[in-house]
């Protein structure tokens, strides 16, 4: 059993950027109090291929033998242990509801463009016509200028404070760009 937490992460891998996220806004620091370890993505090392079945990034492996393999499950778990600055506590039931909506549409139907849109080469037909790849850049930036219409009402997604769904979204948002 480690004597800390370990996190497999990937520095680019928008996944692993928000549950770096999470960790840090909770307190967790690399290195003091936390395993960081950089995985190369064509050679994943045994450790995590044996600690998660998906052997995908991030995977949060635990003290007590207990591994977290979904991004959003981590940035969950660290706010649980410490959240200072608001991301989950203090907001109701309506807003955490919103959250995990906005959370949904990131993780589904942007995601979706996003990939056809910047990694063409990876879906068929979507590399053969060019008007293909440009239908989802459009509507990736339709999805973008509705959460822009919700940013200009507060500052954030639901209003004047960030919020989990704000940093959730954030890597992807940076990977359109």
């Amino acid at each position: 059993m480690p004597a800390r937490p370990i996190l497999y992460s990937f520095r680019r891998c928008p996944y692993a950027m928000r549950a770096r996220l999470a960790l840090a806004a909770a307190g967790w620091q690399p290195g003091v109090d936390l395993e960081l370890r950089e995985v190369a993505l064509k050679a994943k090392p045994p450790e995590l291929v044996e600690a998660s079945a998906k052997a995908t990034v991030p995977v949060l492996v635990l003290p007590q033998g207990q591994v977290i393999d979904e991004s959003l499950a981590i940035m969950h778990w660290a706010l649980e242990q410490r959240d200072p600055q608001g991301w989950l506590a203090g907001w109701s039931a309506a807003d955490r509801a919103g959250m995990a909506e906005l959370i949904a549409e990131n993780d589904g139907p942007f995601k979706h463009h996003l990939d056809r849109f910047k990694y063409p080469d990876r879906y068929p037909g979507v590399v053969s016509e060019p008007d293909r790849q440009e239908f989802h850049r459009q509507e990736g930036l339709a999805i973008l200028r509705r959460w822009s219409t919700r940013l200009q009402q507060g500052g954030w997604l639901l209003g004047a404070r960030p919020s989990l769904a704000d940093w959730a979204l954030m890597p992807f948002v940076r990977q359109f760009r």
